[in-house]
């Protein structure tokens, strides 16, 4: 009788055994295929992660002050130009996925009725206009705090467009695709009076509504002017304060934000900055933003290493349990093995026999696990990985990865891991049947007797 046959009968008839090493196996086998899932899973999520999530730095002016005669006076405002901006994003490498600048300003129109601050009057009548080149990476969307209702966002290529927030709307029965005229103007004080500082109106420019945002929960102090009430604050495109001639075109005088595909280059980038001697580094603060990458690479690196350890420990009590209950199986088969050297069979036919019945256990119970695993993994995958990239606040910068199941199996991976598991349960059949291997035919039939 060939050893495969002899391998189905003896497993046929001794199912109990048959079942011990079938629970071994699925049990070892499941656990090594999600430890092993989840490390190559933590790793490919890290990648995607980084990409998504992103990272920034941002360059920031500040105002010198200046001591002179015991007296304190403001410097000159710091600026930052459009040739400087060019050589940031060359030194970044193609690391820059976007970025955005700000001006500042103020506009009226007759079209317009301000929401009513402290100290409003007819010349004080007057929003806030922060000028930007992509409306969604500035800081109040990205993190949430003000929401698009209705209509786009800025783009780079918009011309007198402007954003409203949906009260000052209201106010005036405006919606998108409105067209209003604005005019320059600017805020100060005398006397205790709001007054603007161009009473005299010579520029004007058409802007259509774009778009309407909610601005719930920005909180205005008592004293805020009307200018300085979060509802009368404008969005507009970076041309339109140079229209109204209250910036200069190619210079900026707000924080320029510069966001980056990989928080692991941050630091490197930071340095290639600081060595840009077109920008006044006396004057400007270079500051960084991993959107928490940080925080969410420790929780994956402590999944790596959590998977790491329990792929040790389960290979170690995996192979020590199956080498004991094999070597009391196969030494209680010294009399099956000393009836098959009686008839003439070969010592590595009958340690085959017991290595295929062990292999054809493995085996079934290794698909039996990675059919389960291939089910399980989905909703695991959710409960791991499914919140990291919560609460970020880039979902605006993000390219995708949405829904991307990192534990599923992966069949190069797992074919691999069952060569590793036969070939380790080969070596353990063989140490186990090192009594057969030791004694010669002739002792085998006297232990029999």
């Amino acid at each position: 009788m060939h050893m495969y046959k002899r391998a189905v009968l003896y497993l046929a008839r001794k199912k109990g055994k048959a079942a011990l090493l079938f629970l071994i196996f699925f049990l070892v086998s499941a656990l090594l295929l999600v430890c092993f899932s989840v490390l190559n899973g933590t790793g490919q999520a890290a990648k995607e992660l980084r990409s998504n999530i992103g990272a920034a730095f941002y360059i920031r002016p500040y105002q010198e002050m200046i001591f002179e005669g015991g007296a304190v006076s403001e410097g000159t405002t710091p600026i930052i130009s459009q040739k400087s901006i060019d050589e940031v994003v060359d030194a970044a490498g193609g690391q820059v996925k976007a970025y955005n600048t700000e001006h500042y300003g103020y506009a009226k129109s007759e079209q317009l009725h301000f929401l009513p601050g402290a100290g409003d009057s007819e010349a004080s009548n007057m929003g806030q206009v922060t000028a930007v080149r992509d409306s969604q990476l500035t800081d109040v969307f990205l993190n949430e705090e003000y929401t698009l209702l209705a209509g786009r966002h800025i783009q780079p290529e918009d011309e007198n467009k402007i954003l409203i927030s949906a009260e000052l709307a209201a106010e005036n029965s405006l919606e998108v695709g409105d067209v209003l005229t604005l005019t320059h103007a600017g805020l100060d004080q005398q006397d205790g009076v709001y007054i603007d500082t161009i009473p005299e109106k010579t520029v004007f420019a058409e802007v259509e509504i774009v778009g309407i945002f909610q601005c719930d929960g920005a909180a205005d102090s008592a004293d805020s002017p009307t200018a300085g009430k979060a509802t009368n604050h404008i969005y507009s495109d970076s041309h339109l304060l140079i229209n109204l001639q209250e910036q200069q075109e190619g210079v900026f005088e707000g924080e320029i934000a510069f966001y980056i595909a990989d928080p692991l280059e941050l630091d490197t980038l930071l340095e290639r900055v600081e060595a840009i001697d077109s920008i006044d580094w006396d004057n400007h603060i270079l500051r960084e933003n991993d959107f928490q990458y940080e925080q969410i690479a420790g929780q994956l690196q402590n999944l790596q290493n959590l998977a790491v350890a329990l792929i040790a420990l389960a290979a170690t009590l995996g192979i020590v349990i199956l080498m004991l209950i094999l070597m009391v199986q196969i030494r209680g088969r010294i009399r099956e093995a000393g009836i098959y050297l009686s008839v003439g069979k070969p010592k590595m036919e009958i340690i085959g026999q017991f290595g295929l019945e062990a292999w054809g256990l493995l085996i079934v119970g290794f698909l039996s696990a990675f059919l389960l695993w291939l089910f399980c993994s989905g909703p695991v995958n959710g409960l791991l990985f499914g919140t990291l990239a919560q609460g970020t606040g880039t979902a605006a910068l993000q390219t995708g990865g949405g829904g991307v199941n990192y534990l599923q199996p992966n069949l190069l991976n797992s074919g691999v891991l069952l060569a590793g598991e036969l070939a380790a349960v080969l070596l353990t059949v063989l140490v186990a049947s090192g009594a057969i291997l030791r004694l010669k035919p002739k002792e085998i039939l006297t232990k029999m007797s």
